[in-house]
């Protein structure tokens, strides 16, 4: 058969174009980017507690465990479990006028009950502050106390020399703590509003709990230096039994003796009046990890029978990880290793691995392969922190490392988290199945 210059063009063209389109299909950052982008879309309004935005999260979750092939417990892929969780469905507030924007120029306390009205606050006297740490009279402290009693105060942005110090507390430290003893209602008085002012960058949270007063933070550059009337209009509701699910599955390996277990939580803050937690890096990254790992060990049959789960309620309070430890779905002690991703869409300055120096001999082996296949710029030691899902397992006596990523930019707990670089996933993943397979 005779072929022309300009078929044979094509032919080269076509070759180069599979060529491509294969290389691309079968690259982990590749399918990591489409996961973080599906789940960070307004679809899912941050895998929170409005608009079901965690039940469509973990429905996602399953839809890839089937679709990779992941096989189910109990002839299902999802743990049902209850806790409490304070939900903020709507914020409105107003200073001297003018509407703030949830987010960027104020946060409510994740703690905090419904409130509507219009208030003109008072200011703390920070001073009785620095009087109290000077003479440790008290007299001056409590009638701020009483003077402040059934008002809208604030707390303007203070910060207190690092010396004064009482009983092993700052003036910083006590300054910080009053308006949370007051919202708990600790300090037996009556504020209806708590108005924080700070420079700092937003964090925002997450309440089990709903406390007696409301909370506001914020930005002390978007408001005037003299604050004379709040309006706002605040609805929250607390569930005491607020319904969510793990998902899980498993991948049978060559034996079944033992079991490796990677976990990463799908929940974060969610969403409030419009404005979306969207929670790239936190932790839409993690289960993009771990859903990349299933797909490799369904492709290269792993050592070990090895478990998936993507873990609801970590923000809460690591309420899914702790309901699976009390409520397994397997022998706990047969768990060879156990490794937890949550935050790592970066790796420019490498990883931290936690409890590296409780489990040194399997730290030191993650090093050696990183530093013999030029893997990562640095594989950070760290000791045991209960920080993440790995901590009730921890505790339990498994054999488990936390792992996230090091540099580049991301936000965290705030509405800037939308995305990250990935910079070092697709070797992150030959760095891990390595280290599992030398375990």
């Amino acid at each position: 058969m005779r072929i022309t210059k300009s078929g044979f063009l094509i032919i080269i063209s076509l070759l180069v174009f599979f060529s491509i389109s294969f290389s691309i299909a079968q690259t982990p950052k590749v399918y990591a980017e489409q996961v973080i982008k599906k789940l960070t879309s307004s679809e899912f309004s941050g895998r929170g507690y409005v608009d079901d935005g965690m039940k469509k999260a973990s429905e996602e979750i399953a839809s890839q465990f089937e679709k990779i092939g992941i096989l189910k417990f109990q002839n299902s892929y999802f743990q049902p479990f209850t806790y409490p969780i304070n939900i903020i469905e709507k914020s409105s507030v107003s200073v001297n006028g003018k509407e703030l924007k949830f987010g960027s120029d104020y946060l409510v306390g994740a703690g905090s009950p419904s409130l509507q009205g219009d208030f003109s606050p008072i200011t703390f006297n920070a001073s009785v502050i620095e009087s109290l740490f000077e003479s440790q009279d008290f007299s001056y402290f409590n009638k701020e106390m009483k003077r402040i009693d059934k008002n809208c105060v604030i707390f303007p942005n203070k910060v207190f020399p690092e010396n004064m110090t009482m009983q092993d507390k700052t003036a910083n430290e006590l300054y910080h703590d009053i308006p949370q003893l007051i919202s708990n209602g600790e300090l037996d008085i009556s504020v209806p509003l708590i108005i924080q002012l700070t420079s700092s960058k937003f964090i925002h949270s997450l309440g089990p709990i709903q406390t007696k007063t409301v909370d506001l933070f914020i930005n002390s550059q978007s408001v005037p230096e003299t604050i004379t009337s709040v309006s706002l209009d605040i609805n929250t509701r607390f569930e005491p039994n607020f319904e969510a699910k793990n998902v899980i599955g498993f991948i049978k390996g060559k034996r079944s003796d033992s079991l490796i277990v990677l976990t990463a939580h799908y929940d974060h803050l969610g969403k409030i009046n419009d404005v979306i937690f969207p929670g790239a890096n936190d932790n839409a990254s993690g289960i993009a990890l771990l859903l990349s790992m299933a797909k490799v060990y369904k492709q290269n049959t792993p050592d070990f029978d090895t478990v998936f789960i993507a873990f609801a309620g970590e923000e809460a309070g690591l309420k899914g990880s702790q309901y699976f430890v009390d409520h397994s779905l397997f022998d706990l002690n047969k768990i060879k290793f156990l490794l937890n991703f949550d935050i790592v869409g970066t790796g420019e300055e490498g990883i931290q691995v936690v409890n590296g120096k409780e489990f040194y001999k399997q730290f030191n082996k993650l090093e050696n392969i990183s530093y013999m296949y030029n893997y990562l710029k640095q594989v950070k030691i760290r000791g045991s922190a209960c920080n993440s899902d790995h901590c009730p397992f921890y505790e339990k006596g498994v054999p488990s490392f936390y792992i996230y990523t090091l540099g580049g930019k991301s936000g965290y707990h705030d509405i800037y988290d939308t995305e990250v670089s990935l910079y070092a996933f697709d070797k992150l993943i030959a760095l891990l199945t390595k280290f599992i397979n030398a375990l």
